[in-house]
């Protein structure tokens, strides 16, 4: 007579109504991919995301100034936000700030200095603010409007990002088309 033919461990299993899964060589070789994938793949997105010093400074500048619209609107009062080409720094401060200083003892302020490897090539402000040779001060309401504004940022390498400013509260824009109104 001849022995039963051989059938696999996972033959007989479902044979015998057991739930079917994955063996454990499957589940470790999966598990090698993925780490593999994500080991190539991470370096480059951190380099791209977090350690770009021009899209950096362009959240920052966002940043900044969305804070101090928001920062007029809460406060209703009307902000000054100064933009120097010269020393490559944007800061703001109440328009008030004489009266501030003496009722509070301080000033009102904030400062954002641009790395060294980026610089503020342009601006383009669309009425009448104020501007004088190497400065532009942008009066923001008490309602957070401005007028339009564009910062164009350049780094060392040449190139550029558009940081575009509208007058009512919507999003900044951020593009590296040519600057125009």
């Amino acid at each position: 007579m001849l022995p039963p033919p051989h059938r696999s461990l996972r033959v007989r299993l479902e044979g015998a109504g057991e739930e079917n899964g994955f063996t454990l060589i499957e589940l470790i070789v999966v598990t090698a991919l993925i780490g593999i994938m994500l080991s190539l793949s991470i370096p480059s997105l951190r380099t791209s995301l977090f350690t770009d010093p021009l899209k950096t400074t362009a959240r920052k500048v966002i940043g900044l100034v969305t804070g101090v619209r928001e920062l007029a609107v809460r406060s209703q009062q009307p902000y000054l936000l100064h933009i120097s080409q010269l020393e490559n720094r944007i800061w703001y401060e109440k328009d008030s700030v004489k009266k501030d200083i003496l009722e509070t003892g301080k000033e009102n302020s904030a400062t954002l200095t641009l790395p060294e490897s980026v610089r503020i090539s342009k601006l383009l402000v669309k009425v009448g603010d104020n501007s004088e040779q190497d400065q532009t001060v942008i009066w923001i309401n008490k309602q957070g409007y401005m007028s339009n504004t564009i910062i164009q940022i350049e780094d060392t390498e040449g190139n550029h990002l558009n940081v575009e400013f509208y007058t009512f509260l919507e999003p900044a824009l951020v593009s590296d088309d040519a600057v125009s109104f």
